[in-house]
C-alpha cells in the first residue's frame, strides 16, 4: 500500500508519521486489497484547538474516506481508523455477496 502523509499548518514529527503508518497498516487485516492511502493532518495553530485528520483510501474500484477530530492527532487518526475498519468490513461483505451470486 502506498501511503502519503500531509501536514497542514504544522510540521509532523517522525513519531506521528510512524503512528499513522502503523494504524493504517493494521487495516490490511480486514481487506488486503488496499492500494493507496492519503492522510491529511490539520492543526488550527491556536493553543487548545482541535486537531483533525482525513484519510482517503483507494481499494478495488472504490474510494473510502473518513475524517476525525480530537485533542491530539492520534485521537483523530483513531477515529478515522475505526470508521475505515467498518467501511472495509462492509465493502468486503458486499464483494463476497457479489461473488457468491456470480457463482450460482
Amino acid at each position: 500500500m502506498q501511503m502519503q502523509i500531509t501536514a497542514r499548518r504544522f510540521n509532523a514529527d517522525d513519531a506521528l508519521k510512524d503512528y499513522v503508518s502503523k494504524k493504517l497498516s493494521k487495516l490490511k487485516r480486514y481487506y488486503d486489497g488496499i492500494t493507496e492511502a492519503r492522510v491529511v493532518l490539520s492543526d488550527e495553530g491556536t493553543p487548545g484547538s482541535s486537531k483533525s485528520a482525513e484519510v482517503i483510501m483507494r481499494v478495488y474500484q472504490q474510494t473510502l474516506s473518513a475524517t476525525g477530530n480530537g485533542v491530539t492527532h492520534q485521537v483523530a487518526i483513531d477515529e478515522c481508523v475505526d470508521a475505515l475498519r467498518r467501511q472495509l468490513k462492509k465493502y468486503k461483505a458486499k464483494l463476497r455477496s457479489k461473488d457468491k451470486d456470480y457463482h450460482k
